[in-house]
C-alpha cells in the first residue's frame, strides 16, 4: 500500500514509499533541517488552535516569589549641632565638602553648589545628577534648568544652584533626613546664599522643608515648589504647568 505524499511548496517531500532512502526518522530530521535553514523555526497549522486555553488537570504553578522593592535609604543622625552651622556662604561651602563633616547620606563624591550670593534665582534640587563630579547639574537636569532660565530671561550667572544632598542617592527617606537635620542644613544654605527667590524642584524635598507644591517661603525668601527634574523631563504637561506657575510667580521684567 502506497500513501499519497504531502507536498510543501519549495520544500522536500514527506510520505511513505518502499525505497531504501533512509528511515522515516532520517527523513523527518532532514525536513526539519531544511526548514530551519530557510528561517522557519515555528510550527504552523491550517486549523486554528486554542493556544491560550488552560490545560485540564494541570498542576498549579508554584507561587511566584515576591519581588523585593528597593528600600528607602535612611540617614543616620549626624553628630553635628545645628546651632554650630557655618555663618557665611564661603564657610558653608568648605564645611559641605569636608569629609569630616557628617552630612546625611554623604557616601560618595560630594558635589559643591555653584553661583554667586544674592542671585536673582536659587535653584534647589534634591541631589546631584549621577554623572556630576566637580560641577553640579552637568547633565540633562542641568540642561532643562538652563532652558527654564533662558525662557525667564535669566543667565546662569544670575542664578545659584544647590542640592539638598551632597551625593546622588537612590530613594532617599526625606522624613528621616529631616529628623537627621537636613532641613536645618538646607534652610541655613538658603539663608546664606540670600537669593531673591528660590525654586525648589522635588516633592519629597519640598515636603521636608514644609513646602507644598506652589508658592511659599523659605528663610523668609519667596519660594516655589515643583516636581523633580527627572519627572519634568518625562512629563511635558508637568513642564507646562511649571512654566505657568513661574510666569505667575516671577516678577515682571
Amino acid at each position: 500500500m502506497i500513501a499519497t505524499r504531502a507536498r510543501v511548496k519549495g520544500g522536500p517531500v514527506l510520505g511513505f514509499d518502499n525505497s531504501p532512502a533512509g528511515s522515516f526518522a532520517d527523513q523527518l530530521a532532514a525536513i526539519n533541517a531544511w526548514w530551519a535553514d530557510a528561517g522557519v523555526d515555528h510550527l504552523f497549522d491550517d486549523e486554528p488552535q486554542a493556544l491560550l486555553r488552560e490545560k485540564i488537570d494541570s498542576p498549579e504553578a508554584p507561587p511566584k516569589a515576591a519581588e523585593r522593592t528597593p528600600e528607602a535609604q535612611v540617614a543616620p543622625v549626624p553628630s553635628f549641632d545645628a546651632s554650630t552651622l557655618p555663618s557665611s556662604l564661603e564657610a558653608f561651602a568648605s564645611w559641605w565638602l569636608d569629609p569630616a563633616t557628617e552630612l546625611p547620606l554623604a557616601h560618595g563624591n560630594r558635589v559643591p553648589a555653584r553661583g554667586t550670593r544674592e542671585a536673582s534665582l536659587m535653584v534647589l534640587v534634591p541631589m546631584p545628577e549621577a554623572g556630576d563630579s566637580d560641577r553640579l547639574l552637568a547633565g540633562d537636569h542641568g540642561q532643562l534648568i538652563a532652558n527654564i532660565l533662558r525662557a525667564l530671561g535669566l543667565t546662569e550667572d544670575q542664578a545659584y544652584f544647590a542640592s539638598a544632598l551632597p551625593c546622588p542617592t537612590t530613594m532617599p527617606d526625606w522624613p528621616g533626613l529631616a529628623r537627621a537635620g537636613l532641613n536645618a542644613i538646607t534652610e541655613r544654605h538658603i539663608a546664606l546664599a540670600a537669593p531673591q527667590r528660590v525654586l525648589v524642584l522635588g516633592d519629597g524635598m519640598g515636603q521636608m522643608l514644609g513646602l507644598a507644591q506652589g508658592p511659599g517661603q523659605l528663610a523668609e525668601i519667596p519660594a516655589l515648589a515643583a516636581r523633580a527634574p527627572e519627572h519634568l523631563l518625562a512629563h511635558p504637561r508637568q513642564r507646562a504647568r511649571l512654566w505657568r506657575a513661574l510666569l505667575d510667580w516671577m516678577p515682571s521684567q
